[in-house]
Formats: C-alpha cells, structure tokens, sequence
C-alpha cells in the first residue's frame, strides 16, 4: 500500500508544473508547490534541503500545497513522506532537484551606444550589468515597431550577448533597447541603438549619441543644428564642424589656415605702412630740395627713393587687398561648410539616416513598447526542473 502511495508521490513530484504567483509584498517572494491528493493521507511531511545540503524545511503540511516565502536563487532539493490515519510517516521519496530563479528588472551597468549598419548581415550586442535570467529576451524599439533577438546568450554572472539579424529594409534611425526578464520583468533604456546605411554612418552616430548620454554634447543636439553650428564656427573656424562631424582634423587646420592669412594680411599692412611713411618723407624732402639750385643732384636721389618707396607702398596695398580677400572667403567658405555638415548631419535624405520623431520638430527618431506579454515559464522534466519566481525591487 506504502510503496503505492510512494511511487504516486513521487511521480507527482518528477512531472508536476510549477506555480507562479507575484510578489508578497515588499518582504519577499513567494512561490508555490502543489501535488494532488493521494488517499488515505491525512497529512504530509515536506523536506526541502539548500544546495550546501543543510536542511531548510521539515514540516507537516495538510493540504496538497506549500508556500515558498523568501527564496532566494538557487538549487534546492525536496522529498515527501506521506502521513498515514494512524498519525504515522510512511516512507520519502527520493531527493528531487528544482532551481529557485527569482526575476527582476535586468540593469545595464555602461551607458553604450550599440550601432548598426545595412552593410551588416548580423550584429552581436554585448550586454553587461546584473539581473540577465533565462530566458531573457532582447528587443529593438521604435515607434510602435519592435525588432527581437534572433539568440540572446547569458555567458556568465552579469555578461550577455544578444545577436540580431539585419534586415536590410529597416527603417535607419535612432531605436531603444529593451531587455526582458521572466515574468515581463522589463528594462528600457532609450535611444541606445543607432541603425544607419553604412558601418561609418552608424559608428559616428552612435559616438554622439554617446556624448548626449554622458551630457558632454547638449540634449538638443539635433534640435537647434544650424544655430549651434555656425555660431561656434563664426568664434573658431572648424569648431562647428567638429562639433557636429565629430571629426577633429578641421578644428586644427581651419585655424591655422585663418591665423596664416590674417599674419599675411597684418605683415603686408606694417609694410604698406612703413613703405608710405618713407614715400611721404621722401615728399616732404623733395619739397625743400627744389627751392635750392645746389642740392639738384640730392634731389634726383630722393625723387628715386620716393618713386621706389611709392612702388613699396602699392604693391603691400596689392597684397593687403589679395590677403584680404583670401580670409574674407575663406571665412565665409568655413560658415558654408558649417552649414552643409549640420545639413548632413540632421536632414533626411534618400536613403538617408533619418534622426526625428514624428510628434517633435527636431529629426531625431525614437520609441518605446511596454505592455508585452507575459512570458512563460520554461520546464526541465525528469529529476530536475526549474521554478522561476518574480520579485519587485
């Protein structure tokens, strides 16, 4: 009759279906273990024994169920006697393995920007921070439009990667990342994924987008484009384009390119300068020396010098006036390319790597979905299985 009863307990035990419920509470978790009825029983003893093999509950239970409070994760092991009429303990049944796994959000602890291209057949994120549970699942997010994770792989404590297939006829833009926990135990982190038609196009972007997590580039970075790049472009030629390219090779050669022209034009202006004061001394001169019939000779010499210093004078004012020119162009040339690298940076163009939301006036594109359904629990049958609890932190 025991042995009966025994085979019956245990068999509940191998193949039963665990119970999910949601979190007692702010003090803890709760979970719990069901088996069906058995007749003849009056009660039963469950043992539950920790994965360092101390005993953590020995207790008589009357019904077909026991709640787990307060379980931490981790590998557990139980077996079940049954309590006959006569107040009696019949035998236990093996030891059975089950794994406590108690969901929360998941963290990412790096503020990354993951970036991909249409030139990419698949892209390997990798994820670190703490909370990553099995089955987590991985999502891109924009505007109502979601894009799972073809794999996501827990390598170790807090080290995932998540592969997603590329699909050339993705919308580029600006998605956010979504990590999803058992139990819809969801993370949203915004704006982390730049989707671009080239490696390079998405590489800068994603460096950017960077800077304005890290708050080292403002918010409205694609809002107020043109404003901010031509007004610091206007102060130092080059900074502008960097500060919307990224690329740092103009912030040194604009400059220099500016300060060589305007040494030229402030060397040729001494030189004018100095060229017309001999050449009006020389006038002056010239002046007294032709009242005089004796100084005819001193006054051929000095007609010379102020013809040379004149000739001086108007070949610096020449040069003044070319150096001139070239820094007014080029000036304006620096406000142009300004102009047409914020251009670039911000405006839709075929195919184009379109930064807005419809809803702002600003080209910047960016979503979120929450709401998405719950997830499943997986189920390890045989002497193992696995329960998977939720907790609220």
């Amino acid at each position: 009759m025991w042995n009966k009863l025994f085979l019956i307990i245990l068999f509940i035990f191998l193949f039963s279906v665990p119970i999910f419920s949601e979190p007692d509470g702010e003090e803890g978790t709760q979970h719990q273990l069901r088996w069906m009825e058995v007749d003849g029983a009056t009660g039963y003893v469950l043992e539950i024994k920790n994965s360092s093999g101390y005993l953590v509950l020995s207790e008589k239970v009357k019904g077909t169920s026991y709640d787990l409070v307060n379980y931490t994760s981790g590998v557990y092991e139980h077996r079940v006697a049954v309590i006959n009429k006569l107040g009696k303990v019949g035998s236990y049944s093996d030891w059975v393995k089950f794994e406590v796994v108690v969901s929360r959000v998941p963290t990412l602890s790096k503020d990354s920007v993951y970036s991909v291209s249409k030139e990419d057949k698949e892209k390997v994120f990798l994820l670190e921070g703490k909370d990553f549970i099995h089955p987590m699942k991985v999502y891109m997010v924009t505007g109502g439009k979601r894009i799972p994770a073809k794999k996501v792989v827990i390598e170790s404590d807090g080290v995932a990667k998540a592969t997603f297939v590329v699909d050339p006829d993705t919308d580029t833009g600006i998605y956010d990342l979504v990590l999803e926990n058992p139990r819809n135990k969801t993370l949203t982190v915004k704006q982390r994924v730049v989707f671009s038609d080239t490696k390079e196009k998405a590489a800068n972007f994603a460096k950017r987008q960077e800077k304005i997590i890290s708050k080292e580039i403002p918010e409205d970075y694609y809002e107020t484009p043109y404003f901010s790049t031509l007004w610091r472009s206007t102060v130092i030629p080059g900074w502008g384009q960097k500060y919307i390219d990224g690329k740092n090779w103009k912030l040194y050669v604009y400059p220099a390119i500016a300060l060589s022209a305007a040494a030229v034009y402030a060397n040729s202006y001494n030189r004018f300068i100095s060229a017309r004061s001999d050449y009006q001394s020389a006038v002056l001169l010239g002046v007294v020396l032709a009242e005089r019939a004796d100084t005819q000779v001193l006054w051929l010499l000095n007609r010379t010098n102020a013809e040379a210093s004149f000739n001086r004078a108007k070949t610096e004012l020449g040069v003044i006036q070319a150096g001139a020119g070239i820094l007014g162009a080029f000036l304006i040339y620096n406000l142009v390319d300004s102009y047409f690298s914020a251009k670039r940076n911000v405006a839709s163009y075929e195919p184009g790597f379109p930064i807005g939301n419809e809803n702002q006036r600003f080209y910047a594109t960016m979503g979120t979905e929450s709401g998405f359904s719950q997830t499943k629990s997986g189920l390890e049958l045989g002497p193992r299985y696995q329960i998977e609890i939720s907790s609220r932190f």
